[in-house]
């Protein structure tokens, strides 16, 4: 092969030099075949450190990517591999020391020029990028800079999606970049988040286009074949996390709760101090998000899994999208694309109780098309022989419960397929959790309840909050077509006050994901609030839309209005964060939040959500007096 030149862009802090070099380039694979791309655990890093520097040689190049099985259907798409190694989805793993020095090379071996993002030093500048033209090399040098979890990627001549990051044969383009502080470094794990998808969210969204195929993947695999975890109980867990994709992703822990430490994108890493730190069941990973995470795992099979139905959906796989078209299709979990498993040996403690065990019956059926709706499927409550609801309702009737009261909730299903429910921030024991042929109690297994069928819940709530219950099988269906409620927890002796207490539920009409208007409490024209000057008010936010992300606001006449945080997802926000702030609160679908409002003057408010981006708006009128 002919010697090729191309330009060294040496990087020292401001300094950029450009020198012509030449080099041999290696050889490529033969006509018609690819090489085959390795999932990247990210567990060994790349390249060779010695004496505080960083040698590392990159190359861009096409080979057959196996999402699923590693003997299953494979795509083409481009990746990053070592010199000499095979590809890698996501791309090697650049892990540093703080200070050190990193010598890098980029080998363009595709056909058209890269532009490369995140291979500087860091914090750093998003417009910082290198342009690597086909066939050619590009040399970096720079030093590390601050401790943080980063990203670098690259895109190649493909389709850019909503959000400006490639989305088809160079979306797996991605590879994290993370620098550690000095001295010893703390055991943890990295996950990368990818898509590889067919077209645009958006247009699918607005209804421009049909749902595009996805493919979405943790560390280059997708469930069932993403890595299982294994871990002790009360083992402290410390995961980085790297959204790598075209779009957001609300990440949500079963079964209990975890630590948010630090948070950021791809040029900068924010640490919270103590005080900061979140304690959440779901926390979004917006486009070029990372988040650093401790976990202190409760015995039992747990999911850690994007709330997006989309892309959890088991119809997102990779013959689905060859074909370019969509089978329902029931891999182990019912699910695909963005889940982890994970095993924690044991049996969950019991929750300390008072009182005799409450029995609920919770009926699951369908539902005809009534009030503007297309028909779906509903829940209703049953206690004492009094069904609540009358009619069926969505969102499902609120179910609400004491705290430290055990409960038993007979789940029976009068729907013609299979269903089960999942109990959204509340610390059960994962038989109970509502994931069907995952959870387990010893060797039970959680099944499906069937047509017909019934299935007891026994749980006990340690805390008092705002949570929700809603199915976790046949999602794209069932979830899209009404299967969610509200779920309350109310401290010994309280009564749940709706008056004062007003729940806020978003929501699409459904059929499916994508389809429907904007919902508040199942109700495009809400029916109006009326609140008293001096009183006390506490929202209780729930989103729950299948594939969207919307703001809550609560508005006077001049604008936005100031309200106090409480909770999220269920748990109380410590003193520092449970201070003042403007009323305006973005909730994908999963995430639940708590704020208190105390009106001052008479007049007309308006609880408005909204989401912008799909142009939608649905208006609740409060009458203060």
């Amino acid at each position: 092969m002919p010697r090729a030149t191309f330009l060294r862009v040496v990087c020292s802090c401001s300094l950029v030099v450009l020198v012509a070099t030449h080099t041999q380039l290696p050889a490529q694979s033969p006509p018609g075949m690819s090489p085959a791309i390795q999932a990247n655990s990210n567990r060994v890093p790349a390249g060779k450190l010695e004496n505080g520097i960083l040698t590392l040689h990159l190359e861009l190049r096409q080979g057959d990517w196996y999402p699923e099985a590693d003997t299953g259907p494979s795509m083409k798409v481009y990746a990053f591999g070592e010199e000499g190694k095979a590809l890698q989805v996501p791309g090697p793993l650049i892990r540093v020391p703080e200070g050190t020095e990193i010598h890098l090379t980029l080998h363009n071996l595709l056909a058209a020029a890269a532009i490369v993002h995140g291979l500087h030093q860091h914090p750093g500048d998003a417009k910082a990028t290198v342009e690597v033209p086909p066939q050619e090399t590009r040399e970096l040098r720079f030093t590390a800079g601050a401790a943080g979890t980063y990203q670098y990627y690259a895109s190649g001549g493909g389709i850019l999606g909503d959000s400006g990051r490639p989305i088809r044969e160079d979306s797996q383009l991605a590879g994290a970049f993370v620098v550690d502080p000095p001295g010893k470094a703390v055991p943890d794990r990295i996950f990368v988040l990818g898509i590889w998808r067919s077209g645009s969210d958006v247009a699918a969204l607005i209804g421009h286009a049909s749902m595009p195929h996805m493919i979405p993947v943790i560390n280059g695999k997708s469930w069932p074949y993403t890595e299982r975890l294994t871990y002790a109980a009360g083992e402290p867990v410390r995961w980085r996390w790297i959204n790598a994709s075209d779009g957001g992703h609300p990440m949500h822990m079963h079964g209990s709760y975890f630590r948010v430490d630090s948070a950021g994108n791809s040029e900068a890493d924010r640490v919270f101090a103590p005080e900061q730190q979140l304690t959440v069941a779901t926390n979004r990973l917006l486009t070029n998000g990372t988040m650093t995470t401790y976990w202190t795992p409760p015995p039992g099979h747990w999911l850690f899994h994007c709330h997006f139905v989309p892309h959890i959906s088991p119809e997102m796989t990779v013959a689905n999208a060859l074909a370019d078209k969509s089978i329902m299709q029931h891999p182990p979990g019912h699910m695909a694309g963005m889940v982890l498993g994970i095993t924690v040996a044991g049996n969950r403690p019991p929750v300390a109780s008072h009182g005799r065990t409450r029995k609920i019956r919770l009926w699951v059926r369908e539902r005809p098309a009534a009030h503007g709706l297309p028909a779906g499927f509903s829940y209703q409550l049953e206690e004492n022989h009094r069904l609540f609801p009358k009619d069926l309702t969505v969102p499902g009737p609120p179910l609400v419960l004491e705290r430290g009261q055990p409960v038993e909730i007979t789940v029976g299903n009068q729907l013609h397929q299979a269903t089960t429910v999942h109990w959204h921030s509340v610390e059960v024991e994962s038989y109970y959790d509502g994931v069907a042929g995952w959870g387990a109690r010893g060797n039970k297994v959680t099944p499906e309840i069937q047509p017909g069928r019934s299935f007891i819940v026994r749980f006990t709530p340690p805390r008092s909050g705002t949570f929700m219950y809603h199915t976790h099988l046949h999602d794209e269906e069932q979830l899209s077509g009404g299967l969610y409620g509200p779920l309350i927890v109310v401290e010994p002796g309280r009564k749940f006050d709706s008056s004062h207490e007003p729940i806020a539920v978003l929501s699409r009409a459904g059929p499916s994901s994508i389809e429907g208007p904007l919902l508040l409490n199942g109700s495009t024209n809400p029916p109006t609030l009326h609140w008293h000057i001096g009183d006390r008010y506490r929202l209780r936010l729930i989103s729950i839309a299948a594939f969207d992300g919307g703001s809550f606001s609560l508005l006077g006449t001049d604008g936005l209005l100031q309200w106090r945080a409480i909770a999220k997802d269920g748990y109380d926000l410590p003193p520092a964060q449970a201070v003042m702030q403007e009323a305006r609160q973005l909730a994908l679908a999963g995430e639940v939040y708590d704020f208190e409002y105390q009106p001052t003057v008479a007049g007309t408010l308006q609880l408005q959500l909204s989401i912008g981006i799909l142009k939608m708006k649905v208006t609740q009128q409060i009458e203060v007096q």
